[in-house]
């Protein structure tokens, strides 16, 4: 368990991220890492600004480090299958996608990551039904968001 400073540094930082003030965001995720470097949320987190920010190869080694300490870290394994996307290493993109599906059958870019490679490895009815699930997933979260905000 992180601590509460750890805990607070990433919430600084996710909020710097949101606001696409990437370094400070990185800068809080980094003093996270010098309080708890096994924490696998602050290794995921950094590793996802710099693949927002083209860092691919960088974000990729975040997330790696992050699913070296939870190999059932279902974001992490999102975001490797974004950077490998990227990076253009398809069949690696996939497998990557596939496992974050199948610890979140809930997570709509994973699905749509899979869907894409499927698409460049030539498997177009698979892509497809990927396609579908994310399709799918983004409505009912499109849903779910209007609710909470039709409630305030």
């Amino acid at each position: 368990m992180p601590s509460k400073e750890v805990i607070e540094l990433l919430r600084k930082g996710n909020a710097y991220a949101k606001r696409t003030k990437f370094k400070e965001a990185i800068a809080y995720f980094e003093k996270a890492l010098s309080l708890d470097p096994r924490n696998a949320e602050s290794w995921c987190l950094r590793g996802s600004v710099f693949i927002e920010t083209g860092r691919y190869q960088e974000g990729l080694a975040d997330c790696e480090k992050a699913i070296a300490f939870d190999q059932n870290y279902e974001a992490a394994w999102s975001k490797k299958a974004l950077g490998l996307f990227h990076l253009e290493r398809f069949e690696d993109a996939l497998h990557a996608s596939t496992r974050a599906s199948t610890l979140n059958g809930n997570d709509a870019t994973a699905w749509y990551i899979k869907g894409v490679c499927l698409d460049e490895l030539g498997r177009s009815d698979e892509a497809q039904v990927a396609y579908g699930k994310s399709l799918e997933l983004e409505i009912i979260l499109d849903m779910e968001a209007e609710q909470k905000r039709m409630r305030r």
